[in-house]
């Protein structure tokens, strides 16, 4: 029996090949700089976290005065009103009087142009500004651990992505191997048919095994594609990738609480909600503080005229006020209970974080524990699986053994490899898993 000629398969591995070729090499520590660089999602948190600053910023200006400046242009033949805009110009005087007195039911149109300079400077606003203040800051340090947040998380994701690459790249050099190693057992197959040595049955086996690892080929390269898809969207890139797998600066320590120390201490999620609390302690008192007296002082400058920025009927008032409220419908009563309780809710939500934040340190701890373990196995299976291989490839080319029991080992060792390859990744993610669980992924 010919043969059957893979054409498809054989395109898309030349293709696969052809783009390999032209994909530059990336290390982990150059994966890192661009991700760090153009990663959309730690730019979004800046903006946010810039954000956070301006509002700070904002709240300190509070303290300064507020000046405005203000045009106005009237026309007007109320009596009242008219009467009342001539002394703003100051032209109400005895004349005005002697010459309107007649016609004061009915005056003439009286237009008046006022420009107007308003200073108001706040002394004391029942607490706003002094607890805006500090409330504003609490959110841009909040900000900030949130920034830092995002920024390990995105690390992390990269190192599922990069590694999950050069996973994809070995699981696929891995069933190319196989696939490989399937064709040429297939061939002398089917050499032993065509000698009489083996049955029909044994050679349509054979040709099973090439079309299930010639489906695993065309898998890997899905898989392939698509590990290079999410290291691409994180380096924000369309260009191909080659990556070269070097062991990443990970440390591990056997001490559990180490990592439960410094995640509890740490980790900036947790920082962040302690910055929301304090704001929420602010703003109790904040709401408290409602009910004391607001004090500022004015000023107030203005010139009244009938003609366009005339200078005529000039005047300054000053003074100070304050402001008490007696009463609200119980609204301040209300709210200061309202912002109690948030607080409380938040000291609740605190304390799930915490107990979060144990439960992941454990997950991953024990993970690397395992992951490990599982590298040690798999490398001693790696290695009975080549050596079962080899043994059954000369027994079968002796016609001592079957060609089922050959394609069997053949596929034992592709599994083998791949679990190996898996557990290689697994340990690396888990222990970048543990270094973000305890706030401390760099």
């Amino acid at each position: 029996m010919r043969f059957p000629v893979r054409g498809f398969t054989l395109s898309l591995a030349l293709l696969l090949a052809a783009t390999q070729a032209n994909a530059a090499a990336l290390t982990f520590a150059e994966a890192k700089e661009t991700a760090l660089k153009n990663s959309n999602v730690i730019k979004s948190y800046r903006a946010d976290e810039e954000a956070a600053g301006y509002a700070k910023n904002q709240a300190v200006g509070s303290y300064l005065p507020n000046i405005s400046l203000h045009q106005t242009l009237m026309k007007s033949d109320e009596p009242g009103t008219a009467a009342f805009a001539t002394a703003k110009q100051g032209r109400f005087d005895n004349a005005y009087f002697m010459n309107q007195m007649a016609s004061m039911a009915s005056p003439d149109t009286v237009t008046t142009y006022t420009t107007q300079v308003q200073v108001m400077q706040p002394i004391f606003m029942q607490g706003q500004i002094y607890y805006g203040i500090k409330q504003a800051d609490k959110a841009y340090q909040a900000s900030r651990m949130q920034t830092e947040r995002a920024t390990q998380f995105t690390l992390y994701n990269l190192h599922m992505a990069f590694y999950g690459l050069a996973l994809a790249e070995k699981a696929l050099d891995t069933a190319n191997h196989s696939y490989e190693r399937t064709k040429r057992y297939y061939r002398n197959a089917a050499d032993f048919f065509n000698n009489g040595l083996i049955v029909k049955s044994d050679l349509m086996v054979s040709e099973s095994y090439l079309l299930m690892n010639e489906q695993a080929v065309k898998e890997a390269e899905k898989q392939h594609a698509v590990a290079m898809s999410n290291l691409q969207r994180l380096l924000d890139t369309d260009e191909p990738i080659k990556v070269v797998w070097t062991t990443p600066e990970l440390e591990f320590s056997e001490d559990i609480s180490k990592y439960t120390d410094t995640g509890l201490k740490n980790r900036q999620d947790l920082a962040a909600m302690q910055k929301y609390l304090d704001s929420a302690e602010l703003e109790t008192k904040k709401a408290k503080s409602a009910l004391l007296p607001s004090v500022y002082l004015f000023a107030d400058y203005q010139r009244n005229d009938d003609k366009f920025m005339g200078d005529n009927g000039d005047g300054t008032t000053y003074g100070i006020q304050a402001d008490l409220n007696l009463f609200k419908g119980f609204g301040d009563y209300n709210k200061i209970s309202e912002t109690k309780s948030r607080q409380i809710a938040l000291m609740h939500q605190i304390a799930d974080k915490k107990l979060e934040i144990k439960s992941e340190i454990k997950n991953s701890y024990y993970g690397v524990i395992a992951a490990s373990k599982q590298i040690e196995a798999s490398k001693k299976r790696v290695e009975a699986a080549q050596t079962a291989l080899i043994i059954t490839e000369n027994r079968f080319n002796e016609g001592l053994s079957k060609v089922t029991e050959l394609l069997d080992r053949e596929v034992d060792l592709k599994q083998a490899e791949l679990s190996l390859y898996v557990s290689e990744y697994q340990e690396i993610v888990e222990k970048a898993g543990l270094h973000l669980a305890a706030g401390d992924l760099h």
